[in-house]
């Protein structure tokens, strides 16, 4: 029996120490498709088929709600949530763009009334019932981390529904870290904003429209919508909002509310 537990206990400590190896294999600076074939490959030896990880700008606003997410959720789930415009409703992405602590779905599906009711069953049907979302942040990035639980064994799980879950928390800052250096990555085709750029949209932050903008900066309101829109396509935006968000959280601009130190060039 002494042999056996001594066997079972070198095994799960082989174990944790896989784990945490692919772990930390996840903070590495690799190739952005190595980097993705890495996390469904650790979720996927956590046990969680489905889940998505998600982490962008706080305040922007693409037509797509699903651009830059890393899911493995019912394809069909998916295309009933951008085409209904599920984000305005959703209360997951909500929790996790205000608050810190988890988010377990099955407590808050039962509390649920009205529209987020409504969305709580849509997603029963296409297989999301019970889960986990995590809020996550880099920066200025806000994010979510959410797994699916298979229903059987969260129904054999009394008090905590998957026996991986307390993983999932050591996994989160290996997450960010590798999440970090694709970010990085990805910056050089993101930067080369001007200071005029730059100026424009310190003050769309501020909230100032363009005809506000060209008379604080001394410019025509169509070379404002001219620096605004250079801007965008720089960013790889689709609106002035996604744009501010983007460059803000990038440390392009400074946060509104502070002088910008730009150079002024005339």
């Amino acid at each position: 029996m002494d042999n056996y537990n001594a066997s079972a206990s070198a095994d799960k400590q082989a174990e944790h120490a896989a784990t945490f190896n692919t772990f930390r294999g996840l903070a590495k600076d690799i190739h952005r498709c190595d980097w993705e074939r890495l996390l469904k490959k650790t979720f996927r030896e956590l046990g969680f088929a489905r889940f998505l990880v998600s982490l962008g700008p706080a305040r922007a606003c693409d037509n797509d709600p699903l651009n830059d997410v890393l899911t493995t959720f019912p394809k069909q789930w998916l295309e009933h949530y951008r085409s209904n415009r599920l984000i305005e409703i959703d209360p997951i992405l909500k929790h996790c763009h205000q608050e810190l602590v988890p988010y377990f779905w099955s407590t808050e599906r039962r509390r649920a009334r009205g529209r987020s009711r409504q969305f709580w069953e849509l997603r029963e049907q296409h297989g999301l019932r019970n889960g986990l979302s995590i809020p996550l942040r880099y920066e200025l990035f806000r994010g979510t981390l959410s797994v699916a639980f298979d229903d059987v064994q969260a129904a054999e799980q009394t008090v905590f529904p998957h026996p991986a879950v307390s993983q999932l928390f050591m996994l989160v800052p290996y997450l960010l870290d590798g999440m970090g250096h694709q970010f990085q990555n990805s910056m050089p085709e993101r930067q080369g904003l001007t200071p005029r750029e730059m100026e424009c949209l310190y003050w769309a932050s501020a909230g100032k429209t363009s005809w506000e903008i060209s008379h604080i900066l001394t410019r025509s309101e169509r070379t404002i919508d001219f620096h605004l829109l250079n801007a965008r396509r720089k960013l790889g935006s689709v609106s002035r909002q996604q744009a501010v968000g983007a460059a803000a959280a990038y440390g392009l601009i400074a946060p509104a509310g502070g002088r910008p130190c730009y150079s002024r060039q005339r």
